[in-house]
């Protein structure tokens, strides 16, 4: 069934802007149609479009039942920031893999210094869209400093290593944790000074295997081993 997202007024869901003309001209629905519509909470809300106008679409709630699609664990990915075509990548699979929230953020190998928000939003909305689930997650851009202080928050912080030699991924750092942070570099990686800031903040450092992998491919990894491994 179909899925957009709106705002909720009383018994009903008001579907704006893009939700509203996707609905109208891209797949031209029509009243009366069911869909199910989210409002960033943790329901998904089974609906009748009741009237479409030329600005939105109002949509009756028939019934909710819980999103089944929510993370179990807080899973935050901190992510250096990587060129557009990563970019692009990593958004929608991290969602899909359960990430909760998203940083980017700049470093000493880091060419790109800003992120492009609108295009950020579409693909969280499609992405949430496409695996199901009911809330938007927050996608921020944050220095190298900032990571430091915010990892020490978390219950474990997994630290996807390019350098390391001697330890492998162990299940026991994750398994039972509720809050997760995951570190992963860019096509540049990270300088000996940040491994070890990073290190000494508390982050495990580990290795994904003798092959040095892109930075797409290195979080769609990762964020598999912690999702199977923490039971996300």
């Amino acid at each position: 069934m179909r899925r957009f997202f709106g705002t909720k007024e009383g018994d009903f869901i008001i579907l704006e802007n893009s939700e509203s003309f996707h609905l109208q001209k891209v797949l031209r629905m029509k009243e009366g149609e069911k869909l199910i519509a989210c409002v960033d909470d943790e329901f998904d809300y089974h609906c009748t479009i009741k009237k479409i106008n030329k600005n939105n679409c109002i949509l009756q709630i028939d019934s909710k039942t819980l999103c089944l699609a929510l993370p179990k664990r807080n899973i935050v990915l901190f992510q250096m920031l990587p060129k557009k075509e990563y970019i692009d990548n990593i958004l929608p699979k991290a969602i899909e893999l359960g990430v909760n929230q998203i940083y980017f953020f700049t470093s000493k190998n880091t060419q790109m210094k800003s992120l492009k928000q609108e295009r950020v939003k579409s693909q969280v909305y499609s992405a949430c869209k496409q695996c199901e689930r009911s809330k938007l997650i927050d996608v921020s851009l944050i220095n190298f400093d900032e990571v430091i202080e915010k990892i020490k928050e978390f219950d474990v912080i997994i630290f996807s290593n390019e350098h390391e030699k001697n330890n492998k991924f162990d299940i026991n750092l994750v398994k039972d944790k509720q809050n997760i942070a995951v570190v992963i570099g860019n096509e540049g990686g990270f300088s000996e000074d940040e491994a070890n800031k990073l290190i000494e903040a508390g982050a495990k450092s580990f290795s994904l295997g003798s092959r040095i992998l892109r930075c797409d491919t290195a979080v769609v990894s990762t964020l598999t081993l912690v999702g199977i491994f923490s039971d996300n």
